[in-house]
C-alpha cells in the first residue's frame, strides 16, 4: 500500500487544506443548529474517535444496512463530562440548500467521555443524502455535538471540522451504504481562457450547474511541509549483487485549479444562468493515468485516483535507475519526459480530457536524497571476504610460531589455524550506502587476535580494509 495511506486521518488533513485553496465554495445559508452560539466552545471539545486497524489509522466510523434500511454508527470523544446526554447532528447542504440529519440514538460508552451515535435511515433519498454529505467536499458537512438546556442550545463542531471523506481513501466508512454509479447528463461547454479553449461541463437536468477539471496535478506537501515522496528498497534474502535490488517510488499528488480561469468561466456561464454555480468533478466514468518511466510510457493501473483529493500512486524499478528517476525529479529541461504524463478523464459520450501530471521537487532537495528514503528495516547485500594466512606462520620453525588466530567480523567469529589457514565471511552492506555513494568502496571493519605457542596474545582491534581478500596477520 501506498505509505502516503497510512495515516488516513493527517492524509485527510491535506486533502482538505488543498480542497479550500483549490475549490472554494460559497457559504450557504445555516440551520438552527449551526446558528446556534457555541458559549461553551473555549470549554467543550468533541473529537470523532480513532482506531488502529491492521497498522491503519481509522475514524470510529461505520455503515451497515439490511437491504432496506441504512444505519451509520460512530463514537466520539468530548473533552469534559457533560450533565445530560447530547445531540448529534449531521449538518450540510444539498445544492446550496441547507440540511440536517439527526442522529436517532446517543449512548454512553464504557470509556468516560466517549458516546457511541446511531443515524437510522429508512428511505432511499436519505441514503443518498448521506452519501453527498460524506463525499462532496461542496457539502461543507459538519458534525455537531448540542446540549440543549431550559435556555439555550451549545453547539460544539466535532473535530474533523469538515465531515468530508473520499470514498477511495475510505472504503471502509461506505460499506454499508455503497454509491451509487454515476447518472449525471452532461452536455460539453468549452469556454476560452486566455487564448486556450478548455472543456466544461453543463449539468443537462440543472442547467446552473457547470462541472469543471483540475488543470494539473502535482507533488503535495505533507503537515511537515515536506514533498509527498519517499523511496525504500527491497532486495531478496542473501542476495549478493546490486542487480537483485529493486527501488519503490511512493507518491500523492494533489489536483492544482487556476482560479483565475474558474472565474472567468464563471463571467461567461452567469450572463445565461444568473444563479450559475461552478462545481469541481470529483470522479469520472473512466480515470487513467500514463506515466513516463524508464521503460516508456506506461498506465498506473494501481493508482488510487480522485479529482478533488488528488492521486495515491507507486511504482518498482531496477535499482540501477534510481539515479535516472532522481535526476529526473529535478530536471528543467522541456525535452525531458521521464516523470511526466497524463490523467486520462473521461465522461461516457465524449472524448477524453487529458490533464498534465509532473513529479518534481524543488531544487533545494537536489543533495537531499536521504531525506526521502523510508526504510523500516535495513537492507543489505551479502559479500565474501576470505582471510588467509601463511600456513608457514604456524610452524615450530619459525622465530614465534602461531598456535592460532581469532577473527571477529560484523556477528561472526572463527578461528585460522594450521589445519584451517583460510576462511570466508559473509558481511552485510548497505544497499544505500551503494547507490548514494557508487564511487566509494566499502569499508570493512574487523578485529584480530592472535595466540602464540609460547602463550603471548597480541589484539589488533579495529582493522580497516576495503579489499575482499585479506592476508593476516
Amino acid at each position: 500500500m501506498n505509505i502516503f495511506l497510512n495515516n488516513l486521518v493527517a492524509l485527510n488533513q491535506i486533502i482538505l487544506q488543498n480542497a479550500r485553496e483549490q475549490f472554494p465554495v460559497a457559504e450557504g445559508k445555516h440551520l438552527r443548529y449551526r446558528a446556534a452560539q457555541a458559549v461553551l466552545a473555549d470549554a467543550l471539545t468533541a473529537k470523532v474517535c480513532t482506531e488502529i486497524i491492521s497498522g491503519e489509522t481509522r475514524y470510529e466510523i461505520a455503515t451497515s444496512t439490511d437491504g432496506t434500511s441504512w444505519k451509520m454508527m460512530l463514537n466520539f470523544a468530548l473533552s469534559q463530562p457533560v450533565p445530560q446526554t447530547p445531540y448529534v447532528v449531521l449538518s450540510f447542504s444539498t445544492f446550496g440548500n441547507a440540511e440536517e440529519l439527526v442522529f436517532d440514538k446517543v449512548m454512553e460508552t464504557e470509556t468516560e467521555n466517549v458516546y457511541q451515535a446511531e443515524l437510522e435511515l429508512n428511505e432511499l433519498a436519505q441514503r443518498d443524502a448521506l452519501l453527498r454529505a460524506l463525499s462532496d467536499f461542496d457539502a461543507q458537512t459538519t458534525l455537531v455535538v448540542t446540549l440543549k438546556t431550559d435556555h439555550s442550545i451549545t453547539n460544539t463542531i466535532t473535530d474533523p471540522k469538515v465531515f468530508y471523506f473520499a470514498e477511495n481513501y475510505y472504503p471502509y466508512i461506505y460499506q454499508g451504504i455503497l454509491p451509487p454509479p454515476a447518472r449525471l447528463q452532461l452536455k460539453l461547454l468549452p469556454l476560452v481562457f486566455q487564448n486556450v479553449t478548455y472543456n466544461y461541463y453543463q449539468d443537462y437536468v440543472l442547467q446552473n450547474y457547470l462541472y469543471y477539471l483540475p488543470d494539473t496535478f502535482e507533488v503535495g506537501l505533507g503537515t511537515d511541509l515536506k514533498p509527498m515522496l519517499s523511496f525504500s528498497f527491497s532486495a531478496p534474502d542473501n542476495a549478493t549483487k546490486l542487480d537483485q535490488v529493486n527501488v519503490t517510488m511512493d507518491y500523492f499528488l494533489l489536483p492544482k485549479v487556476n482560479q483565475a480561469r474558474i472565474a472567468n468561466a464563471r463571467d461567461q456561464f452567469t450572463p445565461k444562468h444568473p444563479d450559475g454555480k461552478l462545481i469541481p468533478f470529483a470522479n469520472a466514468d473512466t480515470l487513467a493515468l500514463q506515466l513516463e518511466l524508464p521503460a516508456g510510457k506506461t498506465e498506473e493501473k494501481n493508482a488510487l485516483i480522485n479529482l478533488q483529493s488528488g492521486v495515491a500512486d507507486s511504482f518498482t524499478l531496477p535499482v540501477s535507475q534510481f539515479v535516472t528517476i532522481w535526476d529526473a525529479l529535478f530536471s528543467k529541461s522541456p525535452q525531458s519526459l521521464l516523470l511526466k504524463g497524463e490523467l486520462e478523464v473521461q465522461f461516457k459520450g465524449f472524448n477524453p480530457d487529458k490533464l498534465p501530471v509532473r513529479i518534481a521537487l524543488d531544487d533545494k532537495y537536489k543533495d537531499k536524497p536521504l531525506d526521502f528514503i523510508t526504510q523500516s528495516t535495513p537492507v543489505d547485500i551479502s559479500n565474501t571476504l576470505t582471510f588467509k594466512s601463511d600456513p608457514q606462520a604456524y610452524s615450530s620453525s619459525g622465530p614465534r610460531p602461531i598456535e592460532r588466530m581469532l577473527v571477529n567480523i560484523g556477528n561472526e567469529t572463527f578461528e585460522l589455524n594450521k589445519t584451517n589457514p583460510d576462511h570466508d565471511a559473509i558481511v552485510k552492506v548497505s544497499v544505500i550506502d551503494l547507490i548514494l555513494h557508487p564511487d566509494k568502496k566499502p569499508v570493512y571493519t574487523y578485529d584480530l587476535q592472535i595466540r602464540y605457542v609460547d602463550g603471548g596474545k597480541v589484539e589488533r582491534n579495529n582493522q580497516t580494509t576495503t579489499f575482499e581478500i585479506i592476508y593476516v596477520p
